[in-house]
This record gives C-alpha cells, sequence and structure tokens, in this order.
C-alpha cells in the first residue's frame, strides 16, 4: 500500500487516480460506439399520449363487456347460470377478445373443443397434465358470431358434468367459480381469476339485470334530471354506459343522473338518451 507524508500528497494521489479511470471508462465508450454505432431510438409517449392511448384500451375492454353481457344475460338466466361467470370466462380465455380463437371467421371465446365432426379450427393450447403444462394441438369449435359462442357454452355449462356451478346448486357466483378450477379448466388458479375478474368489472350486475332483449327503454315514472345541453343521443351498436359518458364529455354518475338511470341499468341500440 503507497503511503503519504503529507495529507496533500494523498489528495494529489487520489485526483491522479481518478482522471486515470476516466481515462479509461471513455476508451472504452470509445471501442463500444466504434463497435456498434447505429443504436435503435427508443421511442416514447408523451404522458398525453399514453393517457390517451390507457383511455382507448379502457373504452375498447368496457364496450366488449358490455357487449357480452348482452349475450350473456339473455341465455343464462334461462339456463340457471350465472352471466357473471360466463363473461369472466368469455374475457379470461379470449384475452379480452385478442385470441385468435375468439375472432372472425372462429368467435370461439370459451375454448370450446369440437369432437363430433362439427366446424372446428386446430390450435395449440396449454394443458396442466400430470403437474406440469403441456402443449397440445386441439380441434375447436368455430361459431359465426358471439352470442352462438355463449348457447354453444351454455350447452357445457348445463351438462350434469358442471351442475355444481348452476344457480340452484350453489349460494355466490365464488362457490360456481372454484367448481370449475380442475373441472371445466386445468388451470389451478382458474376460479381465483374469475372471481378477480368478476369483482374488477362489477360482472354481478349481469346476474340480476333484466334480459337486454325486453329492455324498458320508455322514461323511468321516478323523478330525473334535465340534460343542461337539451341534447340527446342514440345509442349505437357496441355502446355501453361508460363510453356513451366518454363521447359526451360526461362522467358516468352524470349520465346515470340524467337519465334516472342506476348502475345495473342496460341499453339497447336505438335508445336516446339525454346528454
Amino acid at each position: 500500500m503507497k503511503s503519504f507524508t503529507t495529507r496533500t500528497e494523498r489528495l494529489f494521489f487520489k485526483r491522479k487516480q481518478q482522471q486515470k479511470r476516466l481515462k479509461q471508462s471513455a476508451s472504452l465508450l470509445s471501442v463500444a460506439l466504434s463497435v456498434a454505432p447505429a443504436v435503435a431510438t427508443l421511442t416514447t409517449l408523451s404522458p398525453t399520449d399514453a393517457q390517451a392511448a390507457e383511455i382507448a384500451s379502457t373504452q375498447n375492454n368496457q364496450a366488449l363487456i358490455e357487449q357480452l353481457g348482452q349475450s350473456a344475460v339473455q341465455v343464462a338466466a334461462a339456463n340457471d347460470l350465472y352471466a357473471s361467470i360466463m363473461v369472466a370466462q368469455a374475457l379470461l380465455e379470449s384475452g379480452f377478445g385478442s385470441s385468435a380463437l375468439s375472432q372472425a371467421p372462429n368467435y370461439n371465446l370459451f375454448g370450446v373443443k369440437e369432437y363430433g365432426g362439427g366446424p372446428a379450427v386446430y390450435m395449440a393450447t396449454k394443458e396442466y397434465v400430470n403437474g406440469q403444462w403441456t402443449t397440445m394441438s386441439e380441434p375447436f369449435s368455430k361459431y359465426s358470431s358471439y352470442y352462438e359462442s355463449f348457447v354453444g357454452h351454455v350447452g357445457v355449462l348445463a351438462s350434469s358434468n358442471y351442475a355444481g356451478a348452476w344457480k340452484s346448486h350453489t349460494n355466490n357466483y365464488q362457490e360456481a367459480a372454484h367448481y370449475l378450477t380442475g373441472r371445466y379448466a386445468t388451470a389451478p388458479n382458474y376460479g381465483s381469476q374469475l372471481i378477480s375478474l368478476i369483482q374488477t368489472y362489477d360482472l354481478t350486475r349481469f346476474d340480476t339485470g333484466t334480459s337486454y332483449g325486453s329492455t324498458d327503454t320508455t322514461a323511468p315514472t321516478t323523478a330525473t334530471s334535465t340534460s343542461a345541453s337539451g341534447q340527446t343521443y342514440t345509442v349505437q351498436n357496441g355502446d355501453s354506459l361508460w363510453t356513451v359518458a366518454q363521447k359526451n364529455g360526461l362522467t358516468f354518475q352524470q349520465l346515470l343522473a340524467l337519465n334516472g338511470l342506476t348502475q345495473a341499468s342496460t341499453i339497447v341500440p336505438g335508445q336516446q338518451l339525454n346528454v
């Protein structure tokens, strides 16, 4: 170890060492740049763009949920099933409608398999077998619409194999979700995932709501607020209360108040809403 006779001498030595390290770092950087002069430029979103992208994604998810809810309400109530479970299954298994199987021309939201010789498409899937995940090629049913996919799904859940998930055999949707784990799906956390989606997106409103096909679009008898703008909005296909509020610069609660609605209320194409 080098010894120093004065504090000044020690300081001078430290500075020389620092300068030496800086020169070595600069040399290494120069070599790196000469080897790879073209470095990919990272594209970053501004806070405004990122927020807009997030809002658009949320709007798309909400619109999909409302669209799926229309079919779920119609078929679940007539078959002793939880609409909330069906919608959560559709979201989970289709990746919020992003999977190739759930999109045109397949429209298979639930990963229903086809072994009876009907229209089918073969796709790779992961199955939990003997304590580990295994990739397999399986035939999946093809449908002409999301509604048809829900009808096909009812044919599966209404079988005696899944009686433990029926409304009449359970006290709540949580029991139904846990019953499906290891039976409908092999993933050990399947039921927990369904419950999380149901709670996050308030999907139980589809269990208690009236059928979309018979929704009463007449003015409610209770007192309602009058639109300050005096304008109305005509509901379009794929609209939800949340997306209508966003389109018209209102909060969700403002739209409900203007129209005398609740969070469990449903809307249909052609319906007029105060905005």
